[in-house]
């Protein structure tokens, strides 16, 4: 049986669908890489892949018990229209992110 964590992890809250830009890059990833796998680290980041997007997304809604695409959207579009050039890793994102999300 799995744990509440495990089925966590394999919940997708925010997905390619719910994005509200359509002008980022999808680089294929290897399923291990740290770019859209693991948790959010000192990781470089890139906010023009998708992939990268949506991945940090779920993950922060889910680390911070967000339940609703329209939250990712709030994220998506901090991310693409402000995130300061100097934010470079997705912990770094993370943070200001946190900083920088109102509701």
């Amino acid at each position: 049986m799995r744990t509440f964590k495990e089925i966590t992890e394999l919940m997708i809250l925010f997905s390619r669908r719910n994005l509200h830009y359509t002008d980022y890059q999808w680089t294929a990833y290897t399923q291990n890489d740290p770019r859209v796998n693991g948790k959010p680290d000192n990781t470089p980041f890139a906010k023009e892949e998708g992939n990268e997007v949506v991945y940090l997304i779920n993950k922060l809604m889910i680390l911070w018990d967000y339940r609703f695409a329209n939250t990712g959207n709030k994220m998506e579009k901090l991310i693409h229209d402000k995130l300061p050039p100097e934010i470079h890793t997705q912990e770094d994102v993370q943070q200001w992110l946190k900083s920088n999300l109102k509701f």
